[in-house]
């Protein structure tokens, strides 16, 4: 049985006043965290946390459709030759480069270093310098996400990262973890000072599963538009019925 991970930014509660002096790297803090269960198992159950930010400039946020540098998914990566790297290719001639899609490279290894197939290391899909579909050897590009969600459960007193990714996928990696975006918050498009409430919604059939009744808690923070990123948040520590909403 396969349990399917999605994820909802439900809405903000926004205000705009003038810039004194507040810091243009966006700052956040835990509000709220809650468990809504499926009705009849029909539909996923619900994990929607809420957070209170503050940035001094209001360029936060990022549209589905902003997929150029420098929030593109991936970069390439590329031989002495400049050719990409693919998974089967047998004519790889070391030193590998990190390409990014501005035309900027750096090192990435002296050696073939290729691991074996996984969804983070490699993605199937064509790229400019060929219409053949092929699987490239590439590197994810954090800044395509703006906002991260790691979960961590109580296991004999000390906290696990929970690696969504390999639960579902554990050969391969290929599950889905919560990482995401949220949408552009500040509407009139103008540097200003921009703070609110952001409730952000994750939905699962696996939450039960994986969770149970142990304690968890989330870590979290955000990018904005600029890269900056916030400061490091953790929720307090829970389980899914001390949250339990109806």
């Amino acid at each position: 049985m396969k349990y399917y991970l999605l994820i909802l930014v439900l809405f903000a509660f926004i205000s705009c006043e003038k810039d004194e002096g507040v810091s243009k790297i966006p700052s956040i803090s835990y509000e709220n965290i809650e468990f809504k269960k499926s009705i009849n198992n029909i539909t996923q159950d619900s994990l929607i946390l809420t957070i209170n930010f503050i940035d001094g400039d209001g360029n936060l946020g990022l549209s589905n459709d902003e997929n150029n540098y420098p929030y593109h998914p991936y970069n390439a990566i590329i031989d002495q030759e400049f050719n990409w790297v693919t998974f089967g290719s047998s004519t790889v001639t070391p030193p590998l480069y990190v390409y990014e899609p501005n035309g900027t490279y750096y090192s990435f290894s002296n050696s073939d270093n290729r691991p074996s197939y996984n969804c983070e290391d490699y993605i199937i899909d064509t790229v400019s310098t060929t219409s053949k579909l092929d699987t490239f050897f590439i590197q994810k590009n954090d800044f395509n996400k703006n906002i991260f969600i790691e979960f961590l459960k109580k296991e004999n007193n000390d906290f696990k990262i929970i690696d969504w990714k390999r639960i579902f996928d554990e050969e391969y990696g290929c599950g889905i973890d919560f990482n995401s975006r949220f949408p552009p918050l500040n509407i009139s498009n103008s540097s200003q000072l921009l703070s609110g409430k952001l409730r952000y919604g994750m939905v699962s059939y696996g939450f039960e599963m994986i969770l149970k009744n142990d304690i968890f808690k989330l870590r979290v923070h955000i990018i904005d538009r600029e890269l900056n990123k916030s400061n490091i948040i953790e929720t307090p520590e829970v389980t899914l019925e001390e949250i339990l909403v109806e």
